[in-house]
């Protein structure tokens, strides 16, 4: 007999009202598993104070994140942190549900019940280690990144994420185009280099939900891809946006400004200096030069906003390494081919 924890967000995506689905779950697991025990996330929750403490092999046999990106990033911190030895399972019911999404346990069907899908998996799955991303200090599953393409992974708010989905973030994706791009300085493995970027990503996960950011990414190979995203001009941000509906290969080939490498270890840091114009500023700009002679001001660059797993965590500089096979999460057997 099993004993599971459920560590569950009350306020993740589809998870409000958990008394329509929580209940079921927990009489599932007990009938088939064994004991459950269940802990709701409060506003007061960290990914230090997540799991109760005495937590150990000898008393949990499984460790279920019900919620979003970022509950699971928190539990799997935890156990990664602490060093536990207890596999991890997820229940997806956030909106883009990236880690599940990867490892096979979340589907964008309306046929199949994300729910009953998942339980399934914690019910006849396997434990598959997989490597985890460190960014000052903390783990993440997915993806770090910086810049205004990584803002608007962070803009939107529950309501509209509720509302529309993955399409929640299209509106801010549009926003971008009147932010300026960011000077940034990045030391990789050794190498160091200064490029202007609008989005800089370090992933440890092929799909992003709207198609691939790096079709190399894997989950276990001990190494993150590092993404640079420079759109130079509006054709540039329609090819981003047909690559990444259509899983193109058009931007991998070199169509449009888009780097990527495989890295163990990097720092990302801002270059203070003064910034260049956005895309739309540019275009404000030359009309303004035409009609009055007077070109748009610009500010010194600052600090930009971190995002690991689609939450932000502080500000840059961003030290990034891996934690190669530091948890391991139940998956379905077509995960572990």
């Amino acid at each position: 007999m099993k004993k599971v924890l459920i560590i569950y967000n009350p306020t993740s995506g589809s998870a409000a009202g958990p008394e329509l689905w929580l209940g079921s779950v927990v009489h599932r697991l007990c009938l088939d598993a064994g004991t459950v025990t269940v802990v709701s996330t409060t506003h007061g929750t960290t990914p230090e104070n997540i799991l109760p403490d005495g937590i150990s092999p000898k008393n949990t046999d499984l460790i279920v994140a019900a919620g979003g990106d970022g509950t699971v990033r928190m539990v799997l911190h935890c156990l990664a942190s602490r060093q536990l030895p207890i596999p991890a399972g997820i229940i997806p019911l956030g909106t883009g549900n990236l880690l599940a999404r990867n490892l096979k346990i979340y589907e964008e069907n309306l046929l199949v019940d994300p729910i009953e899908k998942a339980i399934d998996i914690l019910l006849k799955g396997s434990p598959m280690a997989i490597d985890l991303g460190i960014m000052n200090g903390q783990y993440f599953a997915a993806a770090a990144g910086a810049g205004p393409l990584s803002d608007a992974i962070i803009t939107p708010d529950r309501r509209d994420k509720e509302n529309w989905k993955m399409l929640a973030y299209a509106g801010s994706m549009v926003q971008t185009l009147g932010k300026a791009p960011v000077l940034f300085r990045i030391e990789a493995d050794g190498e160091v280099f200064k490029i202007s970027a609008t989005g800089i990503f370090v992933t440890n996960i092929a799909d992003l939900g709207v198609g691939s950011l790096s079709e190399t990414a894997s989950m276990n190979d001990g190494l993150l891809d590092l993404c640079i995203l420079s759109p130079r001009e509006f054709s540039d941000y329609l090819k981003y946006g047909f690559h990444f509906a259509a899983s193109a290969s058009a931007i991998t080939a070199g169509k449009a400004p888009y780097y990527v490498r495989k890295v163990r270890d990097l720092t990302i840091s801002v270059v203070k200096r003064m910034r260049p114009l956005s895309i739309l500023e540019a275009g404000l700009n030359e009309i303004t030069n035409k009609l009055m002679g007077k070109g748009a001001s610009r500010t010194v660059g600052q600090n930009v906003t971190a995002m690991i797993d689609g939450d932000a965590w502080g500000n840059t500089p961003m030290q990034i390494g891996i934690a190669p096979l530091a948890v391991r999460v139940i998956v379905p057997p077509q995960a572990l081919r």
